[in-house]
């Protein structure tokens, strides 16, 4: 199995406190001895004790742990999990001239799309893998069309418990995507070059478009008015702002066959392509519900896509779609050797074994989290997983 869908979400198969430090991402300065000898917690003996055979200190060692539990995690294994096929979740952003437009008072329309997908990145951490291509990209005045292309390739997302200041999939991601926006709006022409890429990545592939508006860009289009961006956004003083039809140039006539037809054919090779439309799009409701629904990912009623008509929503619309593709099953590395004896938690919150609304063995090696335990993960609300050993397995009543 490739890195991209498979990798460590935990240090694990270590006991104690240090244990439970490293998988916590703690300084490990954090178990030294207090002085305090702890007893392990009522019905957590069983397996607490690691036999005397030389590879760990004993009872009367001080150079050794403190017991187990001592950190309150009842268990003296943190077993090593893995994150198996994570979807590859690639942002396809708008950096059109209109992203400009202010959304706050210090932010653009932009700045606000950019920061939802950054707060997504570091949210869901290691339960995906991240991509992003803006449109256009290296446009300039004199050439607002040129194709969009991609600006981070598909790499996996930080581990839960984080990594070096500046060096982490979030910070690089956030960087990439720092672009000032310029141009028009060549969705068709920028889906068809980014076809090969996301067709050769392993694992499920889903893309994330972003708009502000309508497609344009195709220096072959000619419209009449219906298709003609002028009088769509009620900007025509005259019967059609296109006419005679072909001299509109690139940007003025609505590029609506070409992009559909371009993600249909990202559809049929398996990238679902999600189509997020933000304030500023409205005027182009038919074509952005067309596109979702070749894209394979239309809403049981119209709008077909997801509209956002409040920015501040759109972290929010950002984890929906992502919670349709997380997974909540992990892959443990070291099984436990005993039944009965396995508990969860999220961010050192038990979660109760309930095969409806908490978690459950989806074979012996694999345990899958269900109901608002599933919720949460998804809604990237945990900062880290881990699987315990040890002691009885704590049941919802």
């Amino acid at each position: 199995m490739n890195t991209a869908a498979k990798r460590r979400a935990s240090v694990g198969g270590v006991l104690g406190c240090l244990g439970v430090a490293l998988a916590l991402g703690v300084a490990p300065s954090a178990c030294e001895d207090d002085g305090e000898r702890r007893p392990p917690r009522s019905g957590g003996g069983q397996g607490a004790q690691e036999p005397d055979d030389g590879l760990f200190p004993g009872p009367e060692d001080p150079s050794g742990p403190p017991p187990a539990d001592a950190d309150g995690l009842c268990g003296n294994r943190i077993h090593e999990v893995e994150i198996t096929d994570a979807p590859n979740i690639y942002f396809v952003l708008d950096a059109s001239g209109s992203m400009l437009s202010p959304a706050s008072s210090r932010a653009t329309r932009y700045d606000r799309v950019r920061d939802a997908a950054v707060d997504l990145v570091s949210n869901l951490g290691p339960l995906i893998n991240v991509g992003a291509a803006v449109f256009p990209l290296d446009a300039t005045v004199d050439a607002p069309c040129r194709p969009g292309g991609e600006v981070f390739p598909v790499t996996p997302g930080d581990p839960f418990a984080g990594g070096e200041e500046g060096r982490t999939t979030t910070a690089r991601f956030r960087a990439a995507t720092r672009i000032e926006p310029i141009g028009g709006t060549p969705t068709a022409a920028t889906l068809t070059a980014l076809t090969p890429t996301l067709a050769a990545l392993p694992g499920k592939t889903i893309v994330v478009l972003a708009t502000d508006g309508g497609p344009n860009c195709n220096s072959a289009a000619g419209c009449d008015a219906e298709e003609c961006i002028a009088n769509i956004e009620q900007q025509c003083p005259e019967e059609n702002c296109c006419a005679p039809r072909g001299l509109s140039g690139p940007e003025g006539c609505l590029d609506r066959d070409d992009t559909v037809a371009a993600i249909a054919r990202l559809a049929a090779r398996g990238i679902e392509v999600y189509v997020v439309g933000i304030p500023g799009s409205e005027f182009y409701g038919d074509v952005l519900d067309q596109m979702a629904l070749a894209g394979g990912t239309a809403q049981f009623v119209s709008p077909f896509y997801f509209k956002v008509d409040d920015l501040d929503t759109l972290g929010s619309v950002l984890a929906k779609i992502a919670g349709i593709v997380v997974s909540c099953e992990f892959d443990l590395v070291d099984p436990p050797p005993e039944d009965g004896q396995t508990n969860v938690y999220l961010d050192r919150e038990l979660v109760p074994y309930n095969p409806e609304n908490g978690w459950r063995w989806r074979s012996p090696a694999i345990v899958e989290l269900l109901g608002d335990a599933c919720q949460k993960l998804k809604s990237g609300r945990v900062g880290q997983v881990q699987i315990v050993s040890g002691c009885p397995t704590e049941v919802a009543r």
